[in-house]
């Protein structure tokens, strides 16, 4: 018996007796969606605007590609040590959406994919047979699968957009380094991917953002980027979810052309093969139309003029 895989038991003996104290915070609840029609990709997209969003969305513009089952609704997501990061939102996946609120101590439902670690223990979960998307895969040399992909079009007031986001796969931590692809996950504005890594031109992935590798242990503290990830190595279960490593929340800030129409696409999709899946957590009331800072100075120097004119009218 190897010392990873005793290492390994340990582990597992600790999240069971941890389990059985309570001490553990439940996993985040998932509401798939129940078809791939556009007043579901509506319900999504309003999920995400926040209450002042300084944008209107395009009528009958809101559209939702891939297999129902592999996106939805999560709430419970969790903001502490062993949450998501995110509490509650939309959630894009490459299998069954409900995979993302499973532990990775247990075998994932062979039904889901055709690997392991792919659902959760006591999930009747659906199978992804949905294709590659031709956007997506301009991300990547390889094919692309089980792809599911959110897209509206909007008008926006001001010239920025916001969007708060985690993205979260099972390619950690055996495939990063490893030579082969990872899968892709965009966000793009009028055609043009922005979810990158900051200070780059390179796309977010396992590969991006990771802390080293490759292996099924706990990344080795390796990589330029360890401030941006979150490991959550199978069996050690730091994280309650089934997927072994997140980014932290990522704040996107987006170059959009005020009163124009402008689209917005986000999605993700397994690469080469369906063995592992990943996931992109939209934060709720996080999408808008936000100033420049120099049009925030502005608009605060415009108001506090406008309150020395009254005070010297009352006076």
């Amino acid at each position: 018996m190897s010392r990873a895989f005793c290492a390994q038991l340990a582990a597992l003996a600790l999240l069971v007796a941890a389990g059985a104290q309570g001490g553990a915070q439940a996993a985040a609840t998932v509401t798939p969606l129940s078809d791939g029609g556009s007043d579901a990709a509506s319900s999504l997209v309003n999920t995400l605007l926040a209450a002042q969003p300084g944008l209107s969305v395009v009528a009958g513009s809101a559209s939702y590609s891939g297999q129902a089952s592999a996106s939805g609704l999560f709430s419970n997501g969790g903001l502490g040590a062993n949450g998501l990061g995110i509490d509650s939102g939309v959630v894009l996946t490459t299998g069954d959406a409900r995979f993302i609120g499973s532990s990775a101590a247990f075998e994932g439902d062979a039904a889901n994919q055709t690997g392991t670690y792919t659902a959760g223990v006591g999930n009747a979960l659906t199978p992804n047979t949905s294709g590659g998307q031709a956007l997506l895969s301009s991300l990547t040399t390889e094919p692309t699968f089980n792809a599911s992909v959110l897209s509206f079009s909007f008008v926006p007031q001001y010239a920025r957009l916001s969007l708060r986001f985690v993205f979260a796969s099972e390619d950690y931590n055996d495939l990063v380094n490893s030579g082969f692809p990872t899968d892709v996950f965009g966000v793009f504005v009028n055609g043009v991917n922005q979810a990158l890594l900051p200070g780059t031109q390179l796309g977010i992935s396992a590969s991006t953002v990771n802390c080293g590798g490759p292996t099924s242990d706990p990344a080795g503290g390796l990589g330029g980027s360890c401030s941006l990830y979150r490991d959550n190595a199978p069996f050690y279960d730091a994280i309650d979810t089934e997927l072994d490593g997140l980014t932290v929340v990522m704040n996107l800030q987006m170059t959009v052309n005020p009163g124009q129409v402008n689209t917005l696409s986000i999605g993700i999709a397994d690469t080469l093969d369906t063995m592992g899946d990943s996931a992109v957590l939209l934060a709720a009331g996080s999408v808008a139309a936000v100033p420049e800072p120099g049009t925030w100075a502005l608009m605060l120097g415009g108001v506090a003029a406008l309150g020395v004119a009254a005070r010297r009218r009352r006076a």
